[in-house]
């Protein structure tokens, strides 16, 4: 499959260039100035030299455990100032730019299972965040803009009117695409897919087997939920992040950044081959941001998901080449050409509150 199948869902005629899928990377940071300066300008125009042209930036807040509702910035939080450096930096470079805030325990554990015995007071804390995250997405002029991440049980039936409502409140300061990114497992108990532009999934699938047609057998087995709840949503499908460490045996477990196998890059590049290969042949496929963009190239016998060096960068560079090369005639109207719309004239600095 390789480039093809990127070429039937993700080419665009001239025509179409408002609906230019989003492809590139997250490029997390971790301190208050992690995305001003020098490096972090750099880091974009490496990124942007990929052939990519997307980077979503992550500011993270925390809570202090997984029952705690007190959220709030800390000195891991990129600031304002930071983000919006990083922001009209990217955009120098020719990237658009998502912006995906997060949600992190302090104390250690999985962002998932946060569970606050006061949820009215994490909305609410979490609101007030979270739009002026968007008001600043709008003033930097964000292509996309991510209403949370991997908040699989805050997303359950019993929270989905607060997030309806907290979403309506999004869309008053933010006037571009939104979409959530759900855990993969997850996503289909997600009741507020309609109210987003995309179906954003984070895409961490466990396959058993490394070898391509196994992991290709294994992702088509996912791809058939996945596709089924972008369908039922009426919403094209969006993979907020994909990865996979470079060890044997992360095909078991995509998500992992731990050390638990021997350093290995045929298992990352088979992986997101097989990916690419699976999903982007799908009709509602809108495109992925990889997880992540490191500052510089791994080093030898690197294990972690950094790509920069590594085999697995040149799939994603072919992936990136296909979208914007491909011969012959695109489908007419791909599916996230309203989304696209919207991304296009909040950047252009155009009012445009379509619903």
């Amino acid at each position: 499959m390789r480039a093809a199948a990127l070429l039937a869902c993700l080419s665009l005629a001239p025509s179409a260039g408002a609906a230019e899928p989003v492809l590139g990377f997250n490029y997390p940071v971790w301190s208050t100035d992690g995305y001003a300066g020098a490096s972090a300008a750099r880091a974009m125009r490496d990124l942007a030299a990929t052939g990519a042209g997307w980077v979503a930036l992550t500011p993270t807040l925390y809570v202090k455990d997984r029952g705690d509702a007190e959220v709030a910035a800390t000195s891991a939080t990129a600031s304002d100032d930071s983000l919006r450096a990083a922001i009209r930096a990217a955009r120098a470079a020719g990237l658009r730019v998502a912006l995906k805030p997060h949600v992190d325990i302090a104390g250690g554990g999985v962002r998932a299972l946060m569970n606050p015995k006061d949820p009215a007071r994490w909305f609410a804390l979490y609101r007030a965040r979270l739009l002026a995250y968007a008001r600043l997405a709008h003033e930097e002029r964000c292509g996309l803009f991510v209403v949370g991440t991997e908040l699989a049980l805050l997303t359950l039936p019993q929270h989905t009117a607060t997030w309806r409502a907290l979403i309506r409140d999004v869309r008053s300061q933010f006037p571009g695409p939104l979409t959530y990114a759900a855990n993969w497992e997850a996503a289909g108990y997600v009741g507020f897919w309609r109210d987003l532009d995309y179906v954003g999934i984070d895409g961490y699938y466990p396959v058993v087997g490394s070898s391509p047609a196994l992991l290709r057998a294994g992702l088509e087995t996912w791809a058939l939920g996945a596709e089924a709840v972008a369908h039922l949503a009426g919403r094209p499908l969006l993979f907020t992040e994909v990865g996979i460490a470079s060890q044997s045996g992360a095909e078991l477990r995509p998500w992992d950044y731990g050390d638990f196998g021997a350093a290995n890059d045929g298992v990352q590049t088979a992986y997101l081959q097989a990916f690419l290969d699976v999903f982007g042949r799908r009709s509602n496929f809108a495109g992925f941001l990889a997880w992540s963009w490191y500052d510089a190239d791994a080093p030898a016998g690197d294990k972690s998901m950094n790509v920069r060096g590594k085999p697995a960068l040149g799939v994603l560079e072919s992936a990136f080449r296909a979208a914007k090369t491909a011969p012959g005639v695109p489908p007419p109207a791909p599916p996230h050409a309203l989304a696209a719309a919207r991304a296009n004239a909040v950047m252009s600095g155009v009012e445009f509150f379509a619903r």
